[in-house]
This record gives C-alpha cells, structure tokens and sequence, in this order.
C-alpha cells in the first residue's frame, strides 16, 4: 500500500458517515487501490465512475515527456488490449527551453514508436506568441497546446484527449483559486472529465507520490523538465513552499483534503450551472456572432450568485476562453454602474452598460471605415444606412437619426467615417470647440460604441455625429436658401 493512501485512510477514520457518503467518488477509489493492491485496478474504477472512455474507445495521449505523462501512457497501455482501445500520441514542443524541448521532442517521438502509436508532433515558438498576444509564456502554451490537442481529435475522428494531471495537481489549482479569490467554479478544481474540451484526466485519482512509485516499480522512462525545480512560477511557489509548510503545520493530508472538497464543489458547481442556464435565455434579449445584449432588469431579479453564473456562462462562451470570478465581479459591478461604464473580458471583448442593458461586444469586429457619398442619394452600408434629400421645409422631431442642414454650407461630396483622435466639432448651441472624446464622455457613450458611431465630415469639418449632435455652425438659420435632409439608420 502507497504511504499516501495509508495517511489517508488515517484522516478519513474520524469522519461522520454523511461525509464519507458525500466524498464517495474519490474515497471509493482509494479503497479498491489498497483492496485490490494495483494502480491500474484504481484507475479502471476511477475511469468507470467517472465515465471517462469505454470500451471500444479512441483517445489521444497528451505526453510531455515528464514522469506523469509516461506513467499514464504505460497504464493506459495496458488497459489498451483488454478494453479495446485505439490510442495515439500528441506532443506540443513550445521551444522554450532551446535542447531540451527537442530532446522530449525526440525523447516522446521514440517512446510512442517502440509502443506501435502514431505519434503527431506540434511545434511553435510559444515566447514570440505569448508576446505578441500580451499574454504571460504559460497562458500561451496552455491556448496553443489545447487548440492542437482539439483541431488534432478532430481531424483523426477520436473520441477524447487525456492529460496526465493529477490529484496534486488539482490540489494546487484549488489552492491557487482559493487565495486569487476564485468563485465555487474555480474551487470546484480540475475536472476529470471536460465534456466542452472532449478532455478527460484519468491520473486524477492519484498522487505525486503514487505516480512517481509507479514509474519506479513499472521502470517507466521519462524525462525531467529543468523548470520544474525553479521557484520562479506561481505555480512552483505553492508546490515547493506553500504547501509543505500547510502539510507540516495544519493538514498533513492537504492534497486529499482538497480532492475531497474538490468533488463536492464540483456537484454544487454543476447544480447553479444548470440553474443559471434556465434563465440564461430569459435574460439575453440579443444575440449575434458579435455582440450580446443582457437585459439587466430581468437578470437583477435573479439572487446574486446565479447572475455570476449567468455572466461567467455567457463571458466563456462568447470569449471562447476561461474567464475567471475575478472577471465575472468586475462584470457584475459594471452591470450597477452608470451608462457608459465598460471593461475588457479579453483583448478582444469588452462588456460596457448602456442604459437597462448590459452589451458584450467583440472590439476586433468593428473595423475603421472611410466612405464618399453624395446629396440626395441612398447607401446602403455594412453596419448603417445613410440617405440625404432635399427639402422645402423642415418637420423637427425627437428622431435622433433625422437631422436638417444647410446645404450651402457643405461640399458636393461628403464623406463618412469613423471617429479619429483629435477629432473636434462645435455641438449645436455652443460657441465654443469640443473634442469628440471629450463630448462622447460627457454623453456617457463607451469606448467599444464610438468606434461605430459614423461621423459625416465636409472639407475636413465634423457636420454630424450621427445619432448624437449636429454640429453649430452647420445648422438651418434664417439666411438659409437650401436645405438637406440627412437620416442615419443603425443595422
């Protein structure tokens, strides 16, 4: 019996019934590991209880290299004959570490050979992508790594991808959440099976510890990554610092206690997850592919924490990314603020309040735009419809999308385009110039929207904001001969 189980079947003698019962996934695998003695018997229940992969199943195997990765190769391996399984092996070299990336290049390519697999090798220059993106070198590598695995599991028609995280690793995550202030989703941990990524973790039922007994007992070959003995990562901090002193001062059972918690968290995570998507429709009264529209009346009438669950939903699903409870707060925040209040969920989304509405928006889709259109004629453009006539008189209303100019004031040609820079007019009523920033800030109107607010230029002068204030100097006076009407119709 592996020392790891043994401590913990000390710490569970002296739990009630109901938490035994309530902890039956992972307390259920240990005791068929110690019963039955065997790594691959506790596995096989795991992947049975947890509904990994059938028999008959196509997976691929995420193998770095690293003693995890080749002790879930061996031990799916030998699972291969008996539960009929097509396997392959994928490998993401991030050259990150000059030889050495190529050596576990080299090191994985071999190793899948002597194994009959196909082996499929994905290299990028992951420093110059996490660059270029404004991200950190670990959130790069994880985007690039999984976009691989998933166009990979596509291609090849497979079923799942396994990675070999294990419950240490979970561990850490929980732990990681808890102190950045994660919600019930970030405590809830690693999940070993991701129906949205098609990624299952059939190593999460075991320890460091188990594992590296494993290789030992089994002589799986693997190779060290240099890195991993560096303090330098968040991650690294809690693994070699943290949690030692948790484990000598207060739970020397840390990582089983987390995994415990671990499963529970993760049912309730599941529970306010369906919750919150029963209303999710009843508060989205918009959706397009960029841009969704949260009415904020129906969805401040839910209690609090289903409205972070609506919100983190809707952040990942439009993202396409992993947002955090972090994130999903500063959205909830912006949702009370005043119109025009606004954030960025990622480089290229952003959430602002308009009004009774909360408006995710994708920034990348809103394009500058630079178009030439002549008096009384009617365009039709991408985004808005722009017509201009004219007229022997003049019927005011509160239509923000119908104005009336001079028409001797203005040039045979007109142009519209999108907002720039420095760009000024005279509102209507004043004498005085106003920066277009400066005026779209007093009108509460937020970053992500003036970029599509077209404005109609004369000779280089600002006529109209469309929607917004014609300007002073463009306006109908007494000494006005011809007049044009202009109308701007948003899509």
């Amino acid at each position: 019996m592996c020392r790891g189980f043994e401590s913990l079947l000390r710490y569970d003698t002296q739990k009630t019934l109901s938490e035994v019962t309530s902890e039956r996934y992972f307390f259920t695998c240990v005791i068929v590991f110690m019963a039955e003695g065997s790594f691959l018997h506790a596995m096989k229940s795991f992947v049975r209880q947890r509904e990994l992969f059938e028999h008959g199943g196509t997976i691929i195997m995420a193998v770095s290299g690293g003693v995890d990765s080749m002790v879930m190769l061996h031990a799916v391996c030998a699972l291969q004959k008996e539960w009929k399984l097509t396997l392959a092996v994928a490998h993401f070299n991030h050259q990150l570490r000059g030889k050495e990336s190529e050596e576990d290049e080299s090191f994985v390519r071999s190793c899948a050979r002597e194994r009959g697999l196909e082996c499929y090798i994905e290299r990028t220059d992951t420093a110059a992508v996490a660059e270029a993106k404004k991200l950190s070198v670990q959130e790069a590598a994880r985007e690039l790594r999984y976009a691989f695995f998933n166009k990979l599991r596509t291609s090849l028609g497979f079923d799942r991808v396994a990675t070999a995280h294990h419950a240490d690793d979970n561990a850490e995550t929980i732990l990681f959440n808890l102190i950045r202030g994660a919600g019930v989703h970030g405590l809830a941990g690693i999940q070993a099976l991701r129906n949205d990524l098609s990624v299952i973790r059939p190593l999460l039922f075991a320890t460091r510890e188990d594992i590296e007994q494993y290789a030992t007992s089994h002589s799986v070959r693997y190779r060290e990554d240099s890195t991993n003995a560096k303090a330098d990562y968040t991650r690294n901090f809690l693994r070699q610092t943290l949690i030692p002193l948790i484990r000598e001062n207060i739970n020397p059972n840390l990582t089983a206690t987390l995994n415990r918690n671990s499963d529970l968290l993760t049912q309730l995570d599941r529970y306010v997850e369906e919750e919150s998507r029963k209303i999710l429709e009843e508060v989205i009264d918009q959706r397009s592919k960029n841009t969704i529209v949260v009415n904020l009346i129906r969805l401040h009438a839910q209690p609090v924490f289903l409205q972070q669950y609506v919100l983190l939903h809707l952040g990942r699903q439009f993202a396409s990314t992993e947002i955090d409870f972090s994130t999903v707060r500063v959205m909830l925040n912006i949702s009370h603020a005043e119109t025009g209040s606004s954030c960025s969920i990622t480089k290229d989304v952003s959430v602002y309040r308009d009004r009774e509405y909360l408006k995710l928006v994708r920034t990348h889709s809103q394009p500058q735009f630079r178009y030439h259109v002549e008096p009384n004629k009617t365009y039709q453009f991408e985004r808005f419809v722009f017509a201009s006539s004219t007229v022997s008189d003049v019927t005011f209303s509160d239509n923000p999308h119908i104005e009336y100019i001079d028409a001797d004031r203005v040039a045979r040609e007109l142009i519209i385009r999108t907002w720039h820079e420095g760009d000024w007019f005279i509102p209507l009523g004043m004498h005085e110039k106003k920066k277009l920033s400066d005026f779209f800030v007093d009108q509460k109107i937020p970053l992500v929207e003036k970029r599509t607010i077209p404005i109609v230029v004369s000779n280089n002068d600002i006529v109209w904001v469309c929607g917004k204030r014609l300007d002073d100097r463009y306006k109908i006076t007494a000494h006005t001969h011809n007049i044009l009407k202009l109308e701007y119709a948003p899509r």
